[in-house]
């Protein structure tokens, strides 16, 4: 499997079209160099994570009936674990600074 195509089945999960995957990999050339290259997992994944902020949708659909809902706890559940595996902190993780110096 690609990197476009392992790209492309995960993104299918939230609803992320094809010109979104291809500023994925885009913007991550410097790790894929090659989409059409076999995938290694962990760089993929780390592709994805960097990406995060970028591909998850902003507004919400609701037109005469019809609405398209989020379900918001998976979607953090499944990038906080990617992020752990790989080692990553989450951009929704508050850093810790030491600030006693400034006392």
């Amino acid at each position: 499997m690609t990197y476009k195509e392992w790209i492309t089945a995960v993104a299918k999960r939230f609803m992320i079209g094809s010109a979104d995957i291809e500023l994925i990999l885009f913007n991550q050339r410097g790790i894929i160099p090659d989409e059409n290259a076999e995938a290694d997992i962990t760089i993929a994944k780390t592709a994805l994570c960097r990406e995060f902020a970028n591909i998850i949708p902003l507004y919400d659909i609701s037109e005469g009936g019809y609405s398209i809902s989020w379900k918001w706890d998976a979607i953090k559940l499944w990038y906080n674990q990617i992020c752990t595996e790989l080692g990553i902190i989450p951009i929704d993780k508050p850093k810790i600074r030491d600030r006693s110096s400034r006392w």
